[in-house]
């Protein structure tokens, strides 16, 4: 048998010149398009739509914001450990904000006043009563006319020697040192003494991303982003500190590194002024011959006030005297500044600003 030539003008087309339409069925307008997407199984996010849009990335990460230690360490999991396909979330950024940083603590300390102590007390006396007792009869014990200190027997006193049926020498008194006869506190500049409490983050923030998910979203324009419940946030992030794009100003954090940048300190103090508890001091030492070789007691003397020492035995002789060791005791100095300065803050070098959408945000229609 021939092969059958078909007519395609014949106006009766025999069966074997019908096509077989099987092989074209599939083609028909009613079969399913196998290149439709699947629909977004994340969420749809619009990009940032702001004037400063193309410096923004395209896609959010996902932004976890609380109490210090209060937040997750890591980012979840959010597709099953099938083995095949286990695309996790990972940690992009961790952050903080909201510093607690008290003012330095400042103390001045100023060099002591310096001074002189020349002079020597007015008056000395031998009393016929004891320390405790009042209006005693007294007897001059001081020292020579421009008397030095050194050892002198002017207006010794014999062992024995009666008052009015008691002993004379009961008691030595003397009046106050005269205070210092110069001084003055040094003018200078000296640094502070600075303590710093630590400085805390109060707040904490973990950002987690992961690559935009597979699916259609409507608008097409709209990423297809992860999602998580509250409280994160879907977020747009960018290096440094910014105003946040248009349609991402739910919320805005700026969070900086772990480390702060401490430039808390104080000022400089300024001494100088009056001295303060400045004084003279000296020792009065009572000896029983007359060239100091026998001492019988002694007490210290200032210029804080007088001074008394009882004498042990009563009636005992008091041959000699000297006043030992004057010498200047400095004054405290008054300080000006010392103010505390500067403050902690986050390091700008590590600084993020974080611009998020509304948590029920949804797309146009």
């Amino acid at each position: 048998m021939g092969i059958l030539e078909c007519d395609p003008n014949a106006i009766v087309v025999t069966p074997e010149c019908i096509p077989d339409a099987g092989a074209d069925a599939d083609a028909s307008d009613d079969a399913p398009d196998a290149e439709i997407q699947a629909e977004c199984t994340g969420r749809c996010v619009p990009e940032p739509d702001d004037i400063s849009a193309g410096d923004w990335p395209r896609t959010p990460l996902l932004l976890y914001v609380g109490p210090k230690g209060q937040v997750p360490t890591s980012c979840p999991d959010t597709t099953p450990n099938d083995g095949v396909d286990k695309d996790v979330l990972f940690m992009k950024y961790r952050r903080f904000m909201h510093i607690d940083a008290p003012p330095a603590t400042c103390q001045c300390t100023c060099p002591p006043s310096e001074g002189t102590c020349t002079e020597l007390p007015e008056t000395i006396e031998i009393r016929a009563g004891t320390c405790a007792e009042n209006g005693a009869p007294a007897l001059p014990f001081g020292g020579p006319v421009g008397w030095d200190g050194s050892c002198t027997s002017a207006n010794a006193l014999p062992a024995g020697a009666d008052c009015g049926g008691e002993p004379c020498a009961q008691s030595v008194w003397s009046s106050p040192l005269p205070g210092p006869t110069s001084e003055a506190c040094p003018v200078t500049t000296v640094p502070a003494a600075v303590a710093t409490a630590p400085a805390t983050w109060l707040t904490e923030g973990i950002a987690c991303e992961a690559k935009e998910l597979e699916g259609a979203c409507d608008p097409s324009t709209y990423r297809c982003a992860r999602d998580l419940p509250l409280p994160w946030l879907l977020c747009v992030s960018r290096s440094g500190e910014h105003q946040c794009p248009g349609n991402y100003k739910y919320a805005r954090f700026v969070m900086y590194g772990e480390e702060p940048l401490d430039e808390r300190g104080c000022r400089a103090c300024e001494c100088g002024g009056e001295p303060e508890g400045s004084a003279c001091l000296a020792t009065l030492r009572l000896y029983s011959d007359a060239t100091c070789g026998d001492e019988a007691d002694k007490v210290g003397v200032s210029s804080f006030g007088d001074q008394c020492v009882n004498v042990h035995p009563p009636g005992r002789a008091l041959g000699s005297k000297a006043i030992t060791n004057l010498a200047y005791t400095p004054g405290t100095c008054s300080a000006t500044g010392g103010e505390p300065t500067g403050n902690a803050r986050g390091a700008p070098g590590e600084a993020v600003t974080f611009c998020c959408l509304e948590p029920f945000y949804l797309p146009p229609r």
